[in-house]
């Protein structure tokens, strides 16, 4: 996350902090509590198998211009020496777009057949 929108976020919290009153500091930590929650979840990373081959794929979120996108990226280290990238509005969509671009790539270079990249992009 950048820097602008994490010291947004502290200054939110501080100016909670000062102008909460004190019969709601019990609500104040569950509130901070869920946020810190959902934010932890934004960031996603995973392993998995690609045609024989020990893959990963991430996403992050990026803020550009006030909106927010994802960023996708696949790679498979000790294999292919690329990684597919992605930049979408879509959280499951910049996985499969950087799916779609490694695909894409490892064809490009003969790494696998147009019916393997086929059955990968269908199924």
């Amino acid at each position: 996350m950048r820097k602008g929108v994490v010291t947004g976020l502290f200054v939110a919290l501080v100016v909670m902090c000062l102008y909460l009153p004190q019969p709601c500091e019990a609500q104040y930590e569950a509130l901070t509590a869920a946020i810190l929650t959902k934010l932890s979840k934004m960031w996603h990373s995973d392993t998995l198998n690609f045609l024989g081959h020990t893959c990963h794929v991430s996403r992050t979120p990026t803020v550009k211009r006030f909106k927010l996108y994802w960023k996708g990226k696949f790679w498979c280290p000790g294999w292919a020496p690329f990684s597919g990238t992605s930049r979408t509005k879509s959280r499951s969509g910049s996985a499969r777009e950087a799916t779609k671009s490694f695909v894409g790539q490892a064809l490009q270079r003969r790494l696998i057949t147009q019916q393997e990249a086929d059955l990968w992009l269908k199924g």
